[in-house]
C-alpha cells in the first residue's frame, strides 16, 4: 500500500504524445506530511492558530492539509473563485496567524499586509520573492531531520474554517472539528462501499482528502477548480482514462458538460463504476447521459448536504430515473433520498425568526412542506466568521443571546456577525445543536426528503407560497430553455411571481417560447398565477460548483425589467 500512488497531478509537459503526471505514493504522503508538521511546529506553529491555505489542488495541497491537522492548527480554506474583494474580506475577517500560499498569493498578502496584522508565520509554496519567511521546501527538509513530538488533538478541537460559497448570502466561515472530518470520511466509505485501491477523478479538491484517508488514488485533472463549468472535457477524459479511474466526483455542471461531449463524440470512461455528483440537483437527462458514458454496471450517486452539514442524504440515479424523476417533472420537488445513519433530521414549520431551543420548533408530519433541520457528528457546531450582520426578512436582527447555549461563544475569536448567524441557524437541544440547513421540502412515507428549494427563495404571494424547485421543474421540460428560475417581486406576503428563463439558442423565437411557458404554467395549479416570463443569459451561478442559480441577482433583473415595461 505504501508504494501505491496516492496523488497524481498533470505534469509540466507531455512526452512522446503521452500525458505526463507528477505523483506521490501513500508512503511519501505519510512521511512528508509528518515532516511538514514537525517543520511547521519548529517554525512556531501552535494549536488553535489559524493559517490561510492558498495552494493549488495537487500533491503539496494534500500534504499540507494533513500536516496542519497534525499540528493542531486551523486551516482556513476559501474558494478563490468568489472574487478578489470577497476573498480578501473573508481572509481578513479570519485574522490569520499566517499564510501558507503560492507566490502570487503571498505577494498580494504582502501588499495588503495591514489587512492581516497577525500574519507573522508565512510559508511560500514555490519561489519566494521579496516578502521573506520560509519556503515549503525548507520546512519539509528541516522537518525530515527533526523528531519533534506533535501536539495531541481531540475530536472537538477546531481543524478548519471552510467558507461557504456565498451563493445565498455573504460567505460565512464554518467551523470544522476533527470529529467532523473523521465522520465524513467514515460515512462516505461505509455508505458507498469504498475500499482501498482504485482511482478517483477528483474535480472538487477537498474530496481528494477523503480519498487519501480511504486508500484511493486521487487523480487531479488539468482544470480550473474555481470554474468547474469551464472544464475541458478532453482533459477530464485524458486523466480518467490514463489512470483507469474507478470513481469520480464532480459538480452537476461538470457532468452535464462532459456527458454532452461524450454523447456527441461517443467517447467513454469504461472503467468508471462509482459516479458522484454534489452541489445542486442533477437533471434526469444529465443522469442518463452520464450513465451512458461509463461502465455498464456503474452506479451514480447524488449525496445531499451543505458546507455546514455533509453528508446528509443520498440517492442513486436508478431510483431517480425509475421513479422520482417523473414526480419531479410534475412539480413534486427533487427527491434527495434517505439520510445517512449518523444523521438525525426533522421538518419544522418555516420561520424567518431565530429558534432558541428545539422545544420552540414545531415538527411537521410527512408530506407537509417545511424547513429541514439536521443533527449529527458531521454537522458543524458553529459559524466563527460572517462578513456582515444578519437581518432576517421581515424580522428583527438576531442576537447572540437568542441561542442557548451560545454556540459561537464556546469558540475563540468568533466575531459578532458570526454570533448573529449562529442565532439564526442553530437550535439548541441540551448539549447538542440542530442546524437549520436553509432548505425547504417534505419527508415522504418511506423516509425520503423531497427538496423544494431554498427557504430564502420561496415566493410568498397573496394566493399562497411558491417553491423554486417545484415550479421550475415543470418549465425545464421545454427543450428551448436550458433552465428557468422562479423569482418574486414586491413585499413579503404579496410578491408577484415571475419566471426568468435561459434560452438554449441565441436565435430562439422568444414570443413563441414565452407562449409555450405560459401554456405549461396553465397545466399545473402552483404555476397558474405566473404571468411574467423574461429571458436572461447566461444565468449567474455559484463559484464553488457553478450549478446553483443566483436567484437574488435574477430577481433584481426581473424587477427592473418589469418596471421598464410598465413605463
Amino acid at each position: 500500500m505504501a508504494d501505491a500512488v496516492a496523488i497524481a497531478t498533470p505534469g509540466s509537459g507531455d512526452v512522446a504524445g503521452k500525458n505526463s503526471y507528477a505523483t506521490c505514493t501513500f508512503g511519501e504522503l505519510e512521511a512528508d506530511s509528518l515532516a511538514l508538521a514537525r517543520g511547521l511546529v519548529d517554525l512556531g506553529v501552535r494549536p488553535g492558530q489559524r493559517f490561510v491555505l492558498l495552494v493549488k489542488p495537487g500533491i503539496e495541497f494534500v500534504k499540507l492539509v494533513f500536516a496542519l491537522l497534525r499540528t493542531g492548527a486551523v486551516a482556513v480554506l476559501v474558494d478563490p473563485g468568489m472574487g478578489r474583494k470577497h476573498l480578501v474580506n473573508c481572509l481578513a475577517a479570519a485574522e490569520p496567524d499566517g499564510f501558507i500560499a503560492i507566490s502570487p498569493a503571498q505577494a498580494v498578502r504582502s501588499v495588503l499586509r495591514r489587512r492581516f496584522p497577525h500574519a507573522k508565520l508565512n510559508v511560500t509554496v514555490g519561489r519566494r520573492w521579496f516578502w521573506g519567511g520560509a519556503t515549503y521546501r525548507q520546512v519539509l527538509e528541516r522537518g525530515r531531520h527533526l523528531q519533534t513530538t506533535l501536539p495531541e488533538t481531540h475530536a472537538a478541537d477546531a481543524a478548519a474554517i471552510i467558507f461557504t460559497s456565498g451563493s445565498t448570502g455573504p460567505p460565512k466561515g464554518v467551523l470544522y472539528t476533527h470529529e467532523m472530518f473523521d465522520t465524513q470520511a467514515s460515512e462516505i466509505e461505509r455508505q458507498y462501499g469504498i475500499v482501498p485501491g482504485g482511482a478517483d477523478l477528483a474535480c472538487f479538491a477537498l474530496f481528494g482528502l477523503f480519498n487519501s484517508a480511504m486508500g484511493v488514488t486521487t487523480v487531479f485533472p488539468r482544470m480550473d477548480f474555481s470554474r468547474p463549468a469551464s472544464a475541458d472535457p478532453q482533459q477530464l477524459l485524458a486523466a480518467a482514462n490514463d489512470w483507469q479511474v474507478s470513481q469520480a466526483f464532480a459538480s452537476p455542471a461538470v457532468w452535464d458538460r462532459l456527458s454532452r461531449h461524450c454523447e456527441a463524440t461517443r467517447e467513454r470512461i469504461p472503467t468508471l463504476r462509482n459516479v458522484f455528483s454534489c452541489g445542486a440537483p442533477v437533471p434526469a437527462a444529465a443522469l442518463e447521459r452520464t450513465l451512458a458514458m461509463v461502465h455498464p454496471e456503474a452506479r451514480m450517486h447524488t449525496p445531499y448536504g451543505a458546507t455546514e452539514s455533509l453528508p446528509v442524504a443520498t440517492i442513486e440515479a436508478a431510483e431517480v430515473l425509475g421513479e422520482t424523476a417523473e414526480r419531479t417533472r410534475n412539480g413534486a420537488g427533487v427527491c434527495v433520498g434517505r439520510k445517512f445513519e449518523t444523521i438525525e433530521w426533522r421538518v419544522i414549520r418555516i420561520s424567518d425568526e431565530p429558534i432558541a431551543t428545539i422545544g420552540d420548533a414545531e415538527e411537521l408530519p410527512a408530506g407537509e412542506i417545511g424547513e429541514l433541520i439536521v443533527r449529527g457528528l458531521q454537522v458543524s457546531p458553529a459559524y466563527v466568521i460572517a462578513l456582515q450582520p444578519l437581518a432576517p426578512p421581515g424580522g428583527r436582527a438576531a442576537l447572540a443571546s437568542d441561542v442557548a447555549p451560545n454556540v459561537a461563544e464556546n469558540h475563540p475569536r468568533a466575531e459578532p456577525g458570526a454570533r448573529e448567524y449562529n442565532a439564526a441557524s442553530k437550535i439548541a437541544d441540551g448539549e447538542t445543536v440542530w442546524h437549520r440547513i436553509g432548505d425547504v421540502g417534505y419527508l415522504d412515507d418511506v423516509g425520503r426528503f423531497w427538496y423544494c428549494g431554498r427557504k430564502s427563495h420561496r415566493v410568498e404571494t397573496a394566493a399562497g407560497t411558491l417553491y423554486t424547485e417545484c415550479c421550475e421543474a415543470v418549465f425545464n421540460e421545454l427543450p428551448e430553455a436550458t433552465r428557468t428560475a422562479l423569482v418574486g417581486i414586491g413585499p413579503c406576503g404579496a410578491k408577484m411571481p415571475a419566471v426568468v428563463y435561459e434560452p438554449r439558442d441565441a436565435a430562439v423565437d422568444h414570443p413563441q417560447l414565452v407562449e409555450q411557458l405560459r401554456k405549461v404554467a396553465e397545466r399545473f395549479a402552483p404555476t397558474r398565477e405566473i404571468r411574467h416570463f423574461l429571458p436572461y443569459s447566461p444565468f449567474p451561478v455559484d463559484v464553488r460548483h457553478n450549478s446553483k442559480i443566483n436567484r437574488e441577482q435574477l430577481a433584481a433583473f426581473a424587477e427592473q425589467a418589469l418596471n421598464e415595461r410598465s413605463r
